[in-house]
């Protein structure tokens, strides 16, 4: 089975301290949820007397469980079925982003929100750390009035922030790397006991390629919950999108990179992961970057791990494209002859679609004049 997933590395003598940190966040944890669970703290969304229905996609451990294709996904849903989808998220710098809605200009303040302005072109974004305050000022705008009633926010990363009432609770678990029989933060990557997977309506398996691990997955969900996964899915390569100097991005089949000897760069919550998807396409790896989540790719990081490989093909995820971009780096990355690639990914259920579209078609068909952001769905 391996060792289990710690958000520390510490030597043996000092993981008494991380245990007793743990015990700690637990305690501060366990208070915390019994305020939310009484209702302390937490508001509905409602804008010019419309209450607006809310799905929460979020995930139990921290990272890494591919919770951003899976709320564009979810978007894309919500405007197939003739509504406007909301993305609410926390962001690392206070803002908005809005990408066609009414006219109004861009600013792309977080990575996450600029690659929901390229995966999720369809919905607003809406980027600050006090979400409930935000969403509701945003939406209040004049220029949102005509479809306020067709609205429906998506609160991604939403499962621990609960002072946002929602209809419907989705919690991904990551099957290569579910951390349910580990321990609380630090010295697991457990954000809350393993037993509050119980709070969610839905849970998806996700990655779940492997079908040992996808079992694995399955039994600890079900000693969680009390119940199984309600959904199983894996996020596959469909193309590539390859960056050169001097040329305009193109579309490429994944067996491009087949034979092609490359250097991997992340900043992702489950690296190992991205990986061996770069792997199963062909590639060989010959050098590997991994920086922190959220952090900054930047040309130095890349030329470093590059240098004494060779590498001149860089497989990377379009988060830390946009990362990479936002520094002004990546001209210069390509004007020094790397290729940069980055993978098109697409969303396939092996189990449990038609539950998840259910859940997610109730929300929409809420009354707004009636509507309860906080009103639980009867399971699909």
């Amino acid at each position: 089975m391996g060792e289990r997933p710690t958000l520390m590395r510490l030597p043996m003598a000092l993981r008494p301290l991380t245990w007793l940190a743990a015990r700690v966040y637990g305690v501060a944890v366990g208070w915390r949820n019994a305020r939310l669970s009484k209702g302390i703290g937490v508001g509905e969304i409602r804008v010019r007397g419309v209450g607006i229905g809310v799905i929460s996609v979020g995930n139990i451990t921290v990272g890494g469980t591919g919770k951003s294709p899976f709320v564009a996904w979810i978007c894309g849903e919500i405007a197939r079925l003739g509504r406007r989808p909301v993305i609410g998220m926390r962001g690392y710098t206070p803002g908005l982003v809005r990408r066609n809605a009414g006219g109004s200009s861009m600013a792309l303040l977080c990575d996450e929100a600029q690659e929901y302005a390229l995966t999720a072109p369809m919905a607003l974004v809406v980027a600050h750390p006090k979400r409930r305050r935000a969403l509701i000022a945003e939406l209040s705008r004049e220029v949102h009035a005509a479809w306020i009633d067709g609205a429906v926010v998506v609160l991604d990363d939403g499962f621990q922030h609960r002072f946002v009432a929602r209809a419907l609770d989705i919690v991904l678990v990551d099957a290569t790397r579910t951390g349910l029989d580990g321990d609380l933060l630090p010295n697991g990557i457990l954000r809350e006991p393993a037993g509050n997977l119980a709070r969610a309506d839905i849970v998806v398996l996700t990655k779940a390629h492997d079908p040992a691990q996808r079992a694995r997955a399955e039994e600890l969900v079900r000693v969680a919950r009390g119940r199984g996964a309600d959904a199983v899915c894996v996020h596959e390569w469909v193309g590539i999108e390859v960056h050169e100097s001097g040329q305009s991005p193109r579309e490429e089949s994944v067996s491009w990179l087949a034979q092609r000897a490359v250097m991997t760069a992340c900043g992702l919550g489950n690296p190992a992961h991205f990986e061996e998807m770069a792997g199963a396409t062909g590639a060989r790896i010959i050098a590997r970057l991994r920086v922190g989540d959220h952090r900054a790719m930047r040309w130095s990081d890349l030329e470093a791990a590059g240098k004494d490989s060779g590498a001149q093909v860089i497989v990377m995820s379009r988060k830390d494209l946009v990362k990479l971009d936002a520094t002004r780096e990546l001209p210069a990355a390509l004007s020094r002859g790397f290729v940069i690639v980055v993978p098109r990914l697409a969303l396939r259920f092996i189990d449990g679609e038609a539950r998840v579209r259910a859940a997610i078609t109730a929300v929409t068909q809420l009354d707004p004049k009636l509507r309860d952001a906080g009103l639980r769905q009867s399971e699909s």
